[in-house]
């Protein structure tokens, strides 16, 4: 997905170009490495231009000399900034440093703010403390007493970066009244800085003090306000950590791609081994998902000053981008090679350099406890969906599913099939909303991207679990799009409603994931085809009133030509439906035969014999819908109902699993919507959609992996297991269940073979 996929404004794209042109100037890192060790271990004079450039006051308002850029432009720049690996303390200073002053913000504050917007005074953070518990901003260990007239300040703090070179100290402190925030200068009278080397060569210190004494105008902020101030200012600085890991990734992931399309073995490049092209697709992945977090975060961050939900926010993108710049550097050390774990190698110092991101401000795993604990204060809080806050569309949607969706369908242990859910999406039609992302011209709701995941995650918490519609998700918008007019009038309501339901017949036996290899013909005689062939793996054909059909019209054409979409009634003579037992005993699979089966020609879609193009499009359609994270979102709800009922919702590994699991499904919300509002602003949606599919579906089998682990033996009974809360789980049937998500629609292998070519363009 590019940068234009984000609709940037100009004054947006500006920003991004002056910071791209800017960190360009290191292409061999050679500024990086000979700071390393260095005291101080930035450059001066790098920094009194990014001054110069409003960087470092980015998060100061205009009135005390800042730039005051909202936090999509300082992500734009920080992204450009980790790929470039500056050292300069540009999160460090000029947004955890000038956030906590600017939140404690009073008239002796601005002459402070005002210096450190110019580049004057470096002022550093100090916060942490030995014993106390991880990232929790209460001081312990380090106090203050008031004494002849001012204050005494006594304790240790733990890795202050900038330390040995930083003008002034905010230290937080215990006190009478709470906990407060002083201005210590650096060269203060029982100041202690003891330097620790970082793996990428920078430095955090640890800074003794003792009986330090402090003037009354060294308090900046005391009791609610500095644990306030200090929250608010760690997580946008949380935030801006997060889009200098997603920079760092983005530029060591490029620079691993272009090694793979030029370093040859057995003579020929490696980016064309399949194994390492699938590598390559997996950190591909991660980047992706990691940047469209970043711009949801920066979104939540632009739109609201709710603490709770910048709070949630920043812990989603800080243990996403923890997480994903580890993986990636690890990755390109391991495509590199042995050279990749020599010195020389700069994915070394991009390896280096997210290990120290990654962990400051609180790692992946810290994070993803932050964000279960403040779900758990308050459920509502995790979209931030309080009744108050929840939209018009949310809250008519919860009154909806509570009046017509019947009660005893509700959080069923095995998805409800759609011939039996008939009646709700009749009145789901009657209200207008059986198509959120169609047209409203053709009977859809014309919604957004985000209110379509809005409105889906209503129902899911209101436990609506329902087999995929393929007429609503693919015929349908194959027929806006290509159809005639007839044909719309004549399908589309019949769809809208669930009078019509539709199998989707691609898939041949013997041709697997290679759609085009179809060998199902249709002779055209007067005004009707005649079809003969196989067709398998139609889902619910033996329940459904109609099937589209992938054929071949001109058997003497190449294989990705002569092939044309028909829409056949499955009452037709001559089809044969053979329902197939799956793993979970359903019989959900089928195969049709088609013998001399007749198909009016009116019921062909676009045109004859170019077919290709309309059903990669259907495809495309069909991995973005299966990439929505429904898919998983609902399992993961079974999951977490399973371990509050056997007790597990508190244990530590189990909830450390079951957190990762659910921010896994969040962020592929997040590149959901991405992808979605490409399609809205009339752009394609090319081959990286299938990291949709791919990422959902592997996500879906780990959680049925984790139900089965925790089920132990009562999993493998093939009956429901009742809940605590009165519902029910059938363990083995969602395990099942998992399995085929990551084969249909194409296997996610093929999947990482399309990106690997069409969007990363390694050689074949």
């Amino acid at each position: 997905m590019s940068e234009e996929d984000d609709r940037m404004s100009d004054d947006d794209r500006m920003i991004e170009e002056a910071a791209a042109a800017y960190c360009a100037r290191d292409p061999e890192y050679k500024r990086v490495r000979g700071l390393r060790g260095a005291t101080p271990s930035f450059d001066r004079q790098a920094w009194n231009e990014m001054a110069s450039m409003g960087w470092v006051g980015c998060r100061i308002a205009s009135t005390c000399g800042g730039s005051q850029l909202n936090f999509r432009q300082l992500a734009l720049i920080l992204e450009q900034y980790g790929r470039s690996l500056a050292p300069e303390p540009l999160v460090a200073v000029g947004v955890l440093a000038a956030g906590v002053l600017a939140h404690s913000l009073n008239d002796a504050n601005k002459q402070w703010l005002q210096r450190l917007a110019a580049g004057t005074w470096l002022p550093t953070l100090a916060w942490q403390e030995l014993g106390a518990e991880p990232h929790s901003v209460e001081p312990i260990a380090t106090r203050v007493e008031a004494r002849n007239g001012g204050y005494v300040l006594h304790g240790r703090k733990r890795f202050v970066p900038i330390a040995e070179s930083a003008d002034a100290f905010l230290v937080s402190a215990r006190g009478i009244d709470g906990c407060g925030l002083y201005l210590v200068d650096r060269e203060a009278a029982g100041v202690t800085v003891t330097p620790h080397l970082r793996v990428d060569g920078g430095t955090w210190s640890d800074v003794a003090l003792q009986d330090v004494p402090l003037g009354t105008e060294a308090l900046i902020a005391n009791g609610p306000q500095a644990l306030e101030s200090l929250e608010l200012a760690l997580d946008e600085a949380r935030l801006a950590a997060g889009a200098e890991l997603v920079g760092l990734m983005s530029g060591v992931f490029d620079m691993t791609v272009e090694y793979m399309k030029v370093r040859r073995q057995f003579d020929r490049p490696i980016g064309s081994f399949q194994a390492l092209q699938h590598r390559a697709v997996d950190l591909y992945m991660q980047v992706e998902v990691s940047r469209a977090v970043l711009h949801q975060t920066t979104a939540v961050f632009d739109a609201s000053t709710d603490p709770r939900r910048r709070a949630l926010a920043a812990s989603q993108l800080k243990a996403r981008a923890s997480d994903a710049a580890l993986q990636v550097a690890k990755g390109a050390v391991h495509i590199y090679g042995g050279m990749g774990y020599t010195d020389e190698c700069n994915v070394g110092l991009f390896l280096k350099r997210a290990m120290v991101l990654a962990a400051w401000l609180g790692n992946a795993t810290v994070h993803r406890r932050r964000y279960g604990r403040l779900v758990d204060a308050d459920p509502n809080a995790q979209e931030a969906d309080a009744d108050e806050v929840r939209t018009p569309l949310q809250q008519e949607a919860r009154a909806f599913a509570e009046s017509h969706f019947p009660p005893e369908w509700r959080f069923p242990p095995y998805r409800i099939n759609l011939v039996k859910a008939r009646p709700w999406l009749r009145k789901l039609y009657q209200k207008g909303w059986g198509a959120p992302n169609w047209p409203t011209e053709y009977g859809g709701m014309g919604l957004s991207a985000h209110d379509q995941v809005r409105l889906q995650e209503e129902f899911d918490r209101y436990g609506i679990f329902l087999t995929p519609n393929a007429a609503l998700n693919m015929l349908g918008p194959l027929l806006i799009r290509y159809g005639t007019d007839s044909q719309r009038k004549k399908y589309l309501p019949k769809i809208l409603s669930g009078e019509m339901l539709w199998a989707q017949g691609y898939s041949e036996p013997g041709a697997g994931s290679d759609v085009a290899a179809a060998r199902t013909t249709a002779v055209l005689e007067g005004n009707e085809f005649v079809v003969n062939g196989q067709k398998i793996w139609t889902s619910d054909a033996d329940h459904y009133e109609g099937t589209f059909i992938l054929v071949r019209t001109d058997p003497h054409a190449k294989k990705h030509e002569g092939l044309s979409i028909l829409l056949v009634d499955l009452q037709t003579p001559g089809i044969t439906v053979r329902p197939i037992v799956n793993l979970c005993g359903e019989t959900s699979f089928c195969e049709m035969f088609f013998d001399n089966v007749r198909v009016p020609k009116e019921n062909l879609v676009g045109e004859m014999n170019r077919a290709w193009p309309m059903a990669k499009s259907v495809l495309g359609t069909e991995r973005i819908m299966i990439g929505h994270p429904k898919l998983a979102r609902y399992p993961l709800e079974l999951l977490g109902r399973l371990l509050r009922s056997r007790g597990l919702w508190n244990e530590p590994v189990a909830r450390t699993r079951f957190e990762k699991l659910r921010l896994d499904v969040l962020d592929l919300g997040a590149a959901f919507v991405r992808v979605v509002n490409v399609l809205e602003g009339g752009g394609e949606v090319g081959p990286e959609v299938s990291i949709l599919k791919i990422w959902i579906s592997e996500t879906f089998q780990r959680i049925a992996d984790m139900m089965l682990d925790i089920g132990g033996e009562s999993a493998v009974l093939d009956e429901q297991e009742p809940l605590a809360d009165g519902t029910s789980i059938h363990v083995a049937k969602q395990y099942f269940l998992a399995r085929p998500a990551a084969i249909y629609a194409g296997t996610n292998d093929i999947q990482r073979n399309i990106v690997a070519k069409a969007v990363l363009g390694l050689p074949q």
